[in-house]
């Protein structure tokens, strides 16, 4: 004899959704206007960005080759070559390599001409924005990323 399952009452599960609770509907919203001020905050950065390469373009390129330089403990010397931002410098005895614009603008080089010095200095502020600007957008990047993350552990729970 073969059980039967005609009388028996089968348990039938429906699954319901969770609905988020206020409190999960204010994280969501406070993650997504997180998100949406640190967009902003890169769009604003971007237009420095492009601010800055304008100030770059208006200063234009000086060529530090042939330049005699002053150094505190290798005396005077000369550019021998340029190769982008770096620089090699022959002195007396010795050939060093340099990393333009700050080892003049710093006076790690000292040179003669005050237009030349001002125009390093210049160069080395711009620098020196540029990468506290991109730095400031890869941190925006990598927060809004940490916020779309908890967004998608916050949404993950009613599924």
């Amino acid at each position: 004899m073969g059980l039967s399952m005609e009388n028996e009452e089968s348990e039938v599960r429906t699954e319901t959704k969770k609905k988020p609770t206020k409190k999960t509907k204010e994280m969501l919203e406070e993650n997504a206007n997180k998100i949406e001020e640190f967009k902003k905050e890169q769009e604003t950065l971007s237009a420095e960005l492009v601010e800055l390469d304008k100030e770059e373009q208006a200063l234009g390129e000086k060529s530090a080759l042939n330049m005699t330089v002053t150094h505190k403990k290798f005396g005077e010397g000369k550019v021998i070559s340029q190769d982008g931002k770096y620089i090699e410098v022959k002195f007396a005895d010795v050939v060093k390599k340099f990393v333009l614009p700050g080892c003049i603008a710093d006076k790690f080089l000292e040179v003669s001409d005050q237009d030349t010095l001002d125009y390093y200095i210049k160069s080395n502020e711009i620098h020196k924005k540029r990468m506290n600007i991109e730095l400031k957008i890869k941190s925006a990047t990598f927060a809004i990323q940490r916020h779309e993350d908890a967004i998608e552990k916050l949404n993950a729970k009613f599924k």
